[in-house]
């Protein structure tokens, strides 16, 4: 493999599968066939990639190759959806001319610092089940035995019983982890960030995340507000927990939203 191959993986995500995979694309990469240097091969899940996207000071720089080796994989299911890993990258080199993405890249900024995010950010309910899954390592658990979907079942009855039942979400994907559909309109490269607010008494909870469940239409309902924005700020009357990709954030009373349209390439 040639020097100027980059690549970027987590060993830990989806409980081994990214380090299985970068063995088959070790297998697969050799002296003849390289990625180009502005590449980057990226072999893990959501937030994976977001980590990488917040290390890279400019990551407009480059080119990603995203290769589902995580939990969730919700940006890789939405770009190339039923397409497997090794199978994408083989199309990437046998292509002459590959065609990218643009992607659009928000950013949140929290406590004065700013973080980059793909998917989505959330406030309240579904970020304190990120807080609680990295915590209690319960991704790690499920994922070992294939049953990837409970970890965020039994994370969020644990914290329906004691977190506020509120829940903001800026959905850059239509598609978060756990296979919540908040925002059926959501798309990369709109230029715009959908907003997601729910709010209701908590025994109402488990019924309005119920509705949100591989949703395929906006669901109505009176708990429930919607709005596209680009750019937005939000106070809170108490610090909430705040995630970006699954990543937990030190827990704020404000936030601010930015988006910076069609900032990367992907494919």
């Amino acid at each position: 493999m040639r020097a100027e191959t980059k690549v970027y993986y987590n060993p830990l995500a989806g409980a081994g599968n990214a380090t299985k995979l970068w063995k088959q694309v070790q297998d697969l990469l050799h002296d003849e066939v390289c990625v180009p240097e502005a590449h980057i091969l990226v072999i893990g899940g959501d937030g994976t990639f977001n980590r990488l996207l917040n290390e890279l000071p400019h990551p407009e720089g480059y080119r990603f190759i995203l290769l589902a080796g995580g939990t969730s994989n919700s940006l890789y299911s939405q770009l190339t959806p039923h397409e497997a890993p090794i199978a994408k990258l083989q199309r990437f080199l046998h292509t002459a001319e590959p065609v990218f993405q643009s992607l659009d890249v928000p950013e949140l900024t929290v406590h004065g610092a700013t973080y980059r995010f793909i998917n989505e950010a959330s406030v309240g309910f579904a970020a304190a089940i990120a807080r609680e899954i990295e915590q209690r390592q319960t991704k790690h658990f499920f994922n070992r035995l294939k049953l990837n979907e409970l970890a965020y079942i039994t994370t969020a009855f644990r914290c329906w019983r004691k977190e506020l039942p509120y829940m903001l979400s800026l959905c850059n994907n239509r598609r978060i982890s756990g296979n919540l559909i908040p925002c059926v309109n959501a798309d990369f490269s709109d230029g715009l960030i959908d907003c997601f607010e729910l709010s209701c008494p908590r025994i109402r909870l488990p019924f309005e995340l119920t509705r949100l469940v591989n949703a395929r239409i906006d669901k109505p309902s009176k708990h429930v507000s919607r709005q596209q924005k680009a750019q937005a700020e939000w106070h809170f009357e108490q610090p909430l927990p705040v995630e970006i990709d699954g990543n937990p954030l030190p827990q704020a009373q404000d936030i601010r939203l930015s988006l910076y349209p069609k900032k990367i390439q992907v494919f």
